[in-house]
């Protein structure tokens, strides 16, 4: 891209060089346009080139070294001020300032316009015009991921054969539209590498539904299993669903198609051509695996689809689901083994963001590659133009409409547009309606049924995302600001006002690449020192398949659509995957994963489209795989980060210990496998709770093309208010060796309980390789466990505390408390949304009194099989402060130091076999009191900076048959500072 401006700019320089006189003179020379629009070429230097000649603006010329900023105050003064020229012209030319439709001024200083041959000649003559040129239509050879990732480069993947040839991506979703043309074999396609056996092309039950046409597949699409056993017999399948492989609503069609759909397949939507798309492994062979769904899909199902694509052999997984999450799922753990067979798996991050903490599952595990969305450049628009001439652009991939009468939907039945709202005014108009509550689509759909002619829809602030999803009527989809203005206009003229929506066209999103507003982000709450998401990748607007017989509500008929979604930017992921695994069969997930992530490049804004992403918010960074393969490249990383099955175990040991037998967690132990999840082998380094230092541990193994020796030395951008020093600072090795570096982190000045952000990188002595790292560190006054367990009416155990500080310390003893059972029954929710009020959940009020913690749980064995119970908490001012939604059903939440009062825990039916569950809740809640039978045998009576010492307790009286819960409080100077919970589980 930063070529693409310098060689521009150097353009321009050319144009300016030739006197205005020649151009305004010689109008003759202005070339009729076939489109009747025309590019406006001005004198004024553009904001790049600009030396600050004009009195009251200054400089804003980049200079050499430093990095253009698009929101510095000058570079916007100066920018208005080319825009205002623009303005001008045109009125001075004569021409309603409406038929402007860009204006350009970065790189360029011009405009685009739709004017007729005789307009374009008039705007010639005007002064500081230098040239009016014919817009001409361009076609691409894909749609722009590719181009964006910079895999079409020259010298790139594709032109250098890594194409995806050979290489078989499977794709775990809601099915597949196996007539699509992105999954056409065209006879060029070899046989695949695998043979698939038993019902491995499932296709045709027009029993069930008429359109679901039998369908043969071939080389290109080898195979589609329908994998819903659990679903369709809980759930069954609705009069609309296809009780089979094929894709109900696009989604799957969409993901597969981004994957690795076929290069070249021409996209028209709404009768609009919008050029060709290309999966990014065009040439890889596709298995789709359909493990949802209307509602969803069950984890058992999913589980059984990831089995069945390891055993038919793919190479590569995309996993575009989520949900709460997880480390020990049933995908997760399918996932764990499906990584030691050596399938490559992406994953999406979730769609929860921006709050922090939002990560889902199974991304929230180590061992799959987590993405999360951000933008791409390319942005389809559609242009608004007010009675006024006042001009909007915004996110439109419908077709355009001509000049109609105005009106603002709060005035016609509310200005969320809820289908059946919308009065009979709005017929033969388009509308502005506000988004949210319902769905976007939802919205146009209430407007075509209303008789509207097309809508305007506008966000409630100016930070989100704007989406060109497929509307049931022509729409453009803006910010608030223009939202906020367009509603003002049509106030003020009272009855009269007009809009022409026009279409087509293909905009730039200038902040690209920025966070998707949507994509969740970090830190994993179930496993904060592990960095997630791993890195990210375009998620917005994304052209690609789409099934013609969509949900209800969707437009029909459309093989196409441009979606937004951390869906999305997996599968850009899973298709560079292929890539890697084409181009180096015999390395491990951990490795290609890495290779993403030191490759990754960290140019990314947040979703305000100004301030810069951390790693919660990308993780590494931006997926780098465009440019020349060579050292450095995606392809030739230098360094690798490598792991497997037993680190990964060892990494279950230290986070969720209950996971595995103590004794697999001894043999761990025993044969030096780290269980601290701070020193698993992953290129990102995170510290949740940094108690004055800490030490962790990685390995990097050359994977260098050439065999001579790679000398390297480290480079370290230390998180603010620490100090990093890695031992040793330079390696040395040839290609296959391995070298071993610890890197300590010490709280220096940093502040308690925030997180700070910084890197380590590689550096090869020739500079042809650089290895990065993101670094995450979060201060503590302590480290102590959350939580020990044992088990008998008596019993004893240890554990150690490390302080980050010096200073007063106590700890003391509470409970051992047994659990309240609760047990209950509660239905099916038809439609899986939790609301407290629709009979589908379970209210149970538990008084709290001066505690130190309230625990729920309902766990596996506490209802039937296959049930997937939520639990939501609610505490004394009817405030939603928790829960807990994983798959499946064990569901556990804490509250630590609960407000006194009654708090209400609603057990929901998400799923329940047969209609309704049965169920036990455990609930505790442990004083604040010190007391009880568990007793403190000894503890440090202060806290030395960087010290660890061993707390000892002990207990008795804990009944037989009974789940105990109690807890030691740790207390500072200032008061509690944290607890460990004592669970004593004798049932």
């Amino acid at each position: 891209m930063k070529k693409f401006v310098q060689i521009t700019a150097a353009l321009v320089v050319l144009l300016f060089g030739i006197t205005q006189t020649l151009y305004a003179e010689n109008y003759q020379g202005v070339k009729k346009s076939k489109h009747g629009s025309y590019i406006v070429m001005m004198e004024l230097d553009p904001v790049v080139k600009y030396d600050g000649s004009i009195q009251g603006y200054p400089a804003t010329k980049l200079e050499t070294g430093k990095k253009f900023n698009a929101n510095s105050a000058h570079v916007k003064k100066y920018s208005q001020y080319l825009k205002q020229t623009h303005v001008n012209t045109m009125k001075n030319a004569g021409i309603n300032s409406r038929k402007k439709v860009h204006s350009y001024y970065h790189a360029l200083n011009g405009f685009s316009a739709l004017l007729s041959y005789k307009q374009a000649i008039k705007v010639s003559k005007q002064k500081g015009v230098v040239r009016v040129i014919p817009d001409e239509m361009r076609y691409k050879t894909t749609d722009s991921s590719p181009d964006f990732l910079g895999i079409t480069a020259a010298g790139g993947a594709w032109l250098k054969g890594y194409n995806g040839e050979g290489v078989v991506v499977g794709v775990i979703d809601s099915g597949i539209w196996p007539e699509h043309p992105s999954f056409a074999d065209d006879g060029s396609y070899s046989a695949p590498p695998v043979t698939l056996t038993g019902n491995s092309c499932d296709f045709g039950n027009s029993a069930h539904n008429p359109l679901d046409l039998a369908f043969e597949c071939n080389n290109k699409l080898i195979g589609a299993r329908q994998m819903l056993e659990t679903y369709r017999a809980l759930l069954g399948a609705a009069p609309d669903e296809y009780d089979s492989a094929r894709d109900d609503d696009g989604h799957g069609t969409h993901t597969a198609s981004t994957a690795a759909g076929n290069a070249g397949v021409e996209a028209n939507m709404f009768g609009i051509p919008r050029g060709s798309i290309s999966g990014i492994a065009h040439r890889a062979h596709i298995v789709a695996y359909k493990g949802l769904g209307n509602l969803g899909g069950f984890s058992s199902d999913l589980a059984a689809a990831i089995d069945q694509a390891v055993a038919d052999g793919v190479d590569v997984i995309n996993y575009s689901v989520g949900g709460g999450a997880s480390l020990t799922g049933a995908d997760d753990i399918a996932y764990l083994f499906a990584a030691d067979a050596g399938v490559f798996v992406a994953t999406s991050a979730g769609n929860s963001g921006p709050g922090a903490g939002t990560i889902g599952g199974p991304a929230s595990v180590p061992w799959l590659t987590t993405v999360g969305a951000s933008t791409q450049s390319r942005m389809f628009q559609g242009t608004i133009v007010l009675g006024d001439g006042s001009t909007y652009t915004g996110a439109s991939i419908t077709s355009g409409v001509g000049i109609s009468s105005l009106v603002d939907a709060e005035f016609a039945g509310g200005d969320l547009c809820i289908p059946g709202t919308l009065d009979a005014s709005v017929a033969g108009k388009i509308v502005l309606c506000r988004r949210g509550v319902i769905a976007r689509v939802a919205k146009s759909e209430a407007v075509s049924l209303a008789g509207g002619v097309g809508m305007i829809l506008y966000n409630n602030n100016d930070v989100d995302n704007l989406n060109s999803d497929n509307h049931a009527v022509p729409s453009v989809h803006i910010d608030q600001t223009p939202g906020l203005a367009i509603k003002a206009y049509i106030a003020d003229v009272a009855g009269s006002a007009t809009a022409r929506i026009g279409c087509c066209e293909n905009g730039e999103w200038e902040s690209a690449p920025s966070m998707a507003i949507f994509s969740s982000r970090g830190p994993d709450l179930v496993a904060q020192d592990i960095i997630k998401p791993d890195i990210t990748a375009p998620g917005h607007m994304i052209l690609a398949g789409n099934s013609p017989t969509p949900d209800p509500g969707s437009v029909p008929g459309e093989l196409f659509q441009a979606i937004s979604g951390t869906s999305m930017s997996s599968p850009h992921i899973a298709g560079i995957f292929a890539l890697i695994k084409q181009a180096h069969p015999s390395w491990s997930p951990a490795m290609a994963k890495s290779a993403l992530m030191t490759t990754a490049h960290q140019d990314v804004r947040d979703n305000d489209r100004i301030s810069r992403a951390d790693p919660f918010d990308m993780g590494a960074g931006h997926v780098n795989a465009g440019g020349k393969v060579n050292k450095g490249s995606i392809l030739q990383p230098g360094l690798a980060y490598d792991a497997g099955l037993l680190e990964y175990l060892g990494f279950l040991c230290g986070a969720e210990p209950t996971a595995l037998s103590s004794l697999t967690c001894l043999i761990i132990d025993l044969i030096g496998i780290p269980t601290d999840a701070s020193d698993l082998n992953l290129p990102s380094m995170g510290i949740a709770e940094l108690a004055g230092s800490q030490t962790i541990t990685r390995t990097v193994t050359s994977v260098a093309k050439e065999n001579g020796w790679r000398k390297y030395s480290v480079e370290v951008d230390a998180p603010e208010g620490y100090k990093v020093k890695v031992t040793p600072n330079k390696i040395r090795l040839k290609k296959g060796q391995s070298a071993t570096y610890q890197v300590k982190i010490t709280n220096v000045n940093a502040p308690v309980g925030e997180w700070r952000f910084g890197s380590l990188n590689w550096r090869e002595k020739k500079n042809r390789y650089n290895v990065y790292s993101p670094i995450a560190v979060k201060g503590t006054l302590f480290s102590a466990p959350d939580r020990i367990s044992g088990n008998g009416e008596s019993g004893n155990s240890n554990f150690e505390i490390k302080f980050g500080y010096s200073g007063a310390y106590a700890a003391n003893p509470h409970g051992l408390v047994p659990a309240t059972i609760t047990d209950d029954n509660v239905g099916q929710d038809p439609d899986q949304s939790f609301d407290p009020g629709d009979g589908y959940s379970n209210a149970h009020v538990i008084p709290a009194l001066g505690a130190a913690m309230l625990r729920v749980a309902i766990p596996p064995e506490a209802t039937e099989a296959d049930a997937d119970l939520d639990v939501f908490v609610y505490d004394p001012t009817n405030t939603l402060v928790a829960s807990s939604t994983l798959g499946g059903t064990d569901e556990v939440i804490e509250i630590p130091l609960p407000m006194d009062g009654n708090w209400t825990v609603y057990v929901h039916g998400w799923s329940t076999p047969g209609g309704d569950s049965d169920y036990s809740m455990y609930s505790w809640l442990i004083s604040a009191t010190p007391g009880g039978n568990l007793v403190l045998d000894n503890a440090p009576t202060s806290a030395t900076l960087g010290a660890i010492e061993t707390v000892d307790v002990s207990w008795s009286g804990a009944s037989a048959g009974q789940w105990h819960y109690g807890a030691v409080s740790h207390a500072g100077g200032g008061g509690l500072i944290g607890l460990t919970l004592v669970e004593v589980d004798n049932r």
